[in-house]
């Protein structure tokens, strides 16, 4: 067990977990207040969408506000009064137009297939109804919304739970980085923002540059100091604050002026180192408490990706089903709030043999599942032949029915015997030391009969714990025949 000592520790809150709440919460308002200072901006309504990475263009896409406009979906814009504002989706802010203000309108040239065509376009402000428009009227916005809140909130509360966990600290950010970006994305980009310096400055941020700078960083601290710092880092706690320099020093390369893809570049490299961190620890980590600990963050980052790759075939419109494809849109909140759920409940090891169950349920019910399933279109497709083969012409309206029903009776007959079945061939492959104690204990009460030395029964003694109750420490006290107690710990 633990020391006091520790586990106050551990909930503890010092200076170092006053300073990282305080950048949290700072980083999500003020990603909130430039949001309401957008709202405030004069736009033209309009939700747009970018061509590519570099010298990307804006392009129409949805009338938000719904004041009268000759704008139609997949304009690319070109100029706005004679000032060309071609490629400058990935630019920082132009200055506005005299003409850009709430009740007035601009001259807009934009490309129309082949052709450029230009007309005055009114300039408005936001309203709540495009607000919902674009963000609460499809399921995929909702979702987004909920994944995001549940995520911050479980950084939050895995944070006061564990203040004093280097972990809990570098899940905070990460979650408050998340968080800090979802609600950047509240309201689109385009004209409003491209006029305004200020506002141009901190969407790059929120929208972008955050996640080589934060997210990235905070992943990789995490996986460096989950369960528990590596030696290193143990050695020297500062290392573990390198990733964030990392990400300070890509922000301070993108503000000099570096291309884009040095981002892209520095993200995926620190993701990838985040994947071998992960996978070291899984190899290093040998107490019960870390593994299960390590079995929570993989399957949660595992369960997280998979949900976060369903975005893709909705975005490339190969889901033809418009609430399959909103749902599947979906995919990548759900999967960080899966993420977030998975890691905070792993930094609080609370209740971690549940996760054991989970899996072993998992494949006990998609084993029974599948086999069911073949049992069951086989039967009706063999009963179907055998009726077609000895019934009459006039009955063959009744052989679907019937094949189908005795089908069902068969499935349900097979259930659970079947169950039973699956279940003690996965606990004899996957759980055996955990859920066959009773053949451990038993093999352990044989060599009693047989063992005579002291040092290799002591040692055969807390194996056997091990395998059965895989407790976190292991102590063994001996009475000597002086009367005095002797420990020993193994």
């Amino acid at each position: 067990m633990r020391s006091t000592a520790a586990q106050l520790e551990e909930t503890r809150f010092s200076l170092g977990a006053w300073l990282v709440l305080a950048f949290a919460m700072a980083l999500v308002l003020l990603s909130a207040a430039q949001i309401i200072y957008r709202y405030t901006l004069p736009t033209d309504g309009w939700s747009v969408i970018t061509t590519e990475i570099d010298q990307a263009d804006w392009v129409y896409w949805e009338n938000l506000v719904g004041a009268p406009s000759g704008l139609q979906q997949n304009d690319i814009l070109l100029a706005v009064d004679e000032q060309s504002v071609q490629g400058s989706a990935t630019r920082y802010a132009e200055p506005p137009p005299p003409d850009w203000v709430a009740g007035g309108s601009v001259l807009m040239k934009v490309m129309r297939g082949e052709e450029e065509i230009s007309f005055l376009v009114p300039v408005v402000h936001w309203t709540p109804a495009a607000l919902w428009r674009y963000k609460f009227r499809d399921i995929a916005g909702l979702v987004s919304l909920l994944g995001g809140l549940t995520l911050f909130a479980v950084g939050l509360f895995t944070f006061f739970k564990r203040p004093g966990v280097p972990a809990a600290r570098a899940l905070m950010v990460l979650c408050a980085s998340i968080f800090a970006a979802g609600l950047s994305g509240f309201l689109p980009d385009g004209l409003s923002v491209q006029f305004n310096t200020l506002v141009s400055t901190f969407n790059l941020f929120f929208s972008y540059v955050i996640f080589g700078t934060l997210f990235a960083p905070s992943v990789l601290a995490f996986t460096l100091l989950f369960p528990h710092p590596k030696m290193v880092i143990q050695r020297n706690m500062w290392l573990g604050l390198l990733p964030y320099g990392f990400g300070l020093a890509l922000l301070i390369a993108l503000i000099g002026g570096a291309p884009g893809e040095t981002g892209w570049l520095m993200t995926m490299t620190m993701l990838i180192i985040s994947i071998i961190s992960l996978v070291h620890s899984g190899f290093t980590q040998r107490d019960a408490v870390s593994r299960a600990q390590l079995r929570w963050a993989i399957g949660g980052f595992m369960v997280g990706l998979a949900l976060a790759l369903l975005t893709f075939p909705s975005a490339f419109g190969w889901v033809t089903n418009p609430l399959l494809a909103e749902l599947m849109g979906s995919g990548i909140s759900i999967g960080f709030a899966v993420i977030g759920v998975s890691l905070g409940i792993a930094v609080l090891r609370y209740r971690l043999f549940d996760i054991d169950v989970i899996i072993r349920r998992t494949l006990v019910y998609t084993a029974l599942t599948l086999t069911l399933a073949f049992v069951y279109f086989g039967s009706v497709i063999l009963l179907q032949g055998l009726f077609e083969a000895v019934s009459a012409r006039s009955a063959r309206t009744l052989q679907s029915p019937v094949a189908i029903v005795i089908s069902t009776l068969v499935i349900a007959a097979l259930f659970s015997p079947l169950r039973r079945r699956i279940q003690n061939d996965i606990d004899r492959r996957f759980f055996r030391k955990k859920y066959d104690a009773e053949k451990v204990v038993a093999a352990f009460s044989a060599s009693l009969r047989e063992e005579v030395d002291l040092e290799d029964l002591q040692a055969q003694i807390v194996a056997v714990v091990q395998d059965t109750l895989q407790p976190e420490m292991v102590s063994l006290w001996l009475k000597p025949r002086e009367g005095r107690k002797r420990e020993v710990i193994l």
